[in-house]
């Protein structure tokens, strides 16, 4: 568990002036922590094959190498957001990756979390992700409309994956009463549909080496979007697209009929939000320092920036955060300038 208390961060090794995002004078090349501190970090992730997995691994390792006095790592995740919430609300993980329905829910106290809701902050944006319905091509499937009756895998109730998905097919006709629904993770769900156990799937995914071994080995088609439905999903989620299917050169195998689109949602690094903030801002501190680490990832990583780090934010940031960022003069950091602590 992590020591509530209040502690002041130790600064050591010569110090260095540095030049922020926007022209902000900072102290660089420092060690941060103190060899007082003794904090286990825990962040979720998402399934194994999943890139979300990736990251909060590159995140665990920048931390513990930068930051004195703390050992963090990334968890697998499954259940994705949902569980991440949950295990950060239980007290046995620190936070995770995030998107904006799942992460608004849990601080809500929507079920199925706790009616009382879960102290969660956000720490920064990364990247968007299209929600993939993917459906084998043998069944005939061009459109979303088309899944009445076909048996497709979802995420569990709770998961961004399923939030999503309903409100995308509700969009174009399809309640999920419609479809015989396979509860599953994201690599459990993409090996059933290659070995042909499922007409479809519809998943937040980024680009996989997962996926693209399915789409060498089987046909399959990225489902459509009437017109209607994209324009009732656009001004429902305002940061939902849709986009142009992005992954084109990534998935050549791939069937992508016209218009060759997809809805997207946002994901986002999020904290438990009784971390102290001296805590907090050495972690968002080290990882701008070192974000390249990140950047090195994966492909899906290679732009992730400090300028984007408060774009799209769905719940209050963590203070330790904003103090950061408002050294690094960071856009949109005066929204948030009431959370600052009182000097």
């Amino acid at each position: 568990m992590i020591d509530k208390m209040k502690r002041s961060i130790v600064f050591c090794g010569i110090a260095a002036t540095a030049v922020g995002v926007s022209g902000g004078a900072v102290m660089a090349q420092q060690a941060l922590g103190s060899p007082d501190w003794d904090y286990e970090i825990v962040l979720g992730g998402g399934s194994a094959t999943g890139n979300s997995r990736v990251l909060a691994g590159a995140l665990g390792k920048i931390i513990t190498e930068n930051v004195e006095g703390v050992r963090a790592s990334g968890a697998v995740s499954p259940g994705f957001d949902a569980e991440s919430a949950i295990h950060t609300h239980e007290g046995a993980w620190h936070g995770g990756v995030g998107t904006p329905l799942t992460i608004k829910n849990a601080v809500d106290g929507v079920a199925p979390f706790p009616s009382e809701g879960v102290a969660l902050n956000f720490w920064f944006y990364h990247n968007e992700v299209p929600l993939n319905v993917l459906a084998r091509a043998d069944t005939g499937f061009t459109q979303v409309s088309d899944l009445k009756g076909a048996t497709v895998a979802l995420a569990p109730k709770g998961t961004s994956n399923y939030q999503l998905t309903e409100i995308v097919f509700g969009a174009d006709g399809v309640s999920l009463d419609d479809v015989n629904v396979r509860y599953m993770d994201t690599s459990e769900a993409i090996s059933q549909l290659q070995n042909g156990n499922i007409d479809a799937m519809s998943y937040v995914r980024d680009y996989s080496g997962a996926v693209l071994e399915l789409t060498t080995s089987r046909e399959v088609t990225l489902l459509q979007l009437s017109e209607e439905a994209s324009a009732e999903i656009s001004g429902q989620l305002e940061w939902a697209g849709p986009v142009e299917w992005p992954f084109k050169a990534e998935y050549p195998d791939m069937n992508v009929p016209e218009p060759g689109q997809v809805i997207v949602s946002p994901e986002f690094m999020f904290l438990d939000a009784d971390l102290p903030n001296d805590l907090v801002y050495a972690m968002t501190r080290a990882v701008w320092e070192n974000i390249e680490v990140v950047n090195r990832s994966s492909k899906v990583f290679e732009d992730v920036n400090l300028q984007e780090a408060l774009k799209r934010v769905p719940i209050a940031p963590h203070p330790g955060a904003i103090m950061y960022y408002k050294e690094m003069n960071v856009p949109g950091w005066e929204q948030y300038k009431d959370l600052l602590p009182s000097e």
